[in-house]
């Protein structure tokens, strides 16, 4: 019964986000296993100006899920060994010295967590609730508590790393 209104609540983000930060500092990963991307349609209209703004689709499959949170955690891992390092505590830090050549944010939005979520998506998951923000790699999800997370997912780190409204 809440899916619609939390859906609203998250374009809502979405769309402040696009309004606030620097056009080409601001990317986003769309899944929406249970609405097959019409959760985030009207959105698709970006990616006609930059493909890099939405990731050139809305991810629905659980394999590709799997493989677009992996891809992910490889760039978070890349962020920490090329610019963090042991110069920067934080992407804000690296970008405030880099200028021109700041990393954009990136965000994963989820829709209906956690329907076609593998073990090795949730572990991904996790990797971007927990190690994520630091090197500007944020999670926006939609919770369906009443499904069965997968057996390496702790939804402590939801309730924990993320603002929750009800």
């Amino acid at each position: 019964a809440g899916r619609e209104p939390a859906l609203e609540f998250v374009r809502a983000i979405l769309l402040r986000l696009l309004t606030h930060i620097a056009p080409g500092r601001v990317q986003f990963t769309l899944i929406d296993p249970v609405g097959l991307g019409q959760s985030f349609s009207a959105l698709m209209h970006l990616a006609d100006f930059d493909e890099l703004l939405i990731s050139n689709r809305i991810w629905t499959d659980a394999t590709q899920i799997r493989d677009r949170l992996q891809k992910i955690t490889e760039h978070m891992e890349s962020v920490f060994q090329t610019y963090l390092r042991s110069e920067f505590e934080t992407i804000e830090q690296y970008n405030a010295a880099a200028g021109e050549v700041a990393e954009p944010y990136h965000f994963v939005v989820v829709a209906g967590f956690p329907h076609s979520f593998t073990e090795e998506a949730a572990r991904a998951l996790t990797s971007i609730l927990t190690s994520g923000p630091r090197c500007g790699v944020h999670a926006i999800v939609t919770w369906s508590p009443d499904q069965t997370t997968p057996r390496s997912f702790d939804v402590s780190n939801l309730r924990n790393c993320c603002i929750q409204f009800h």
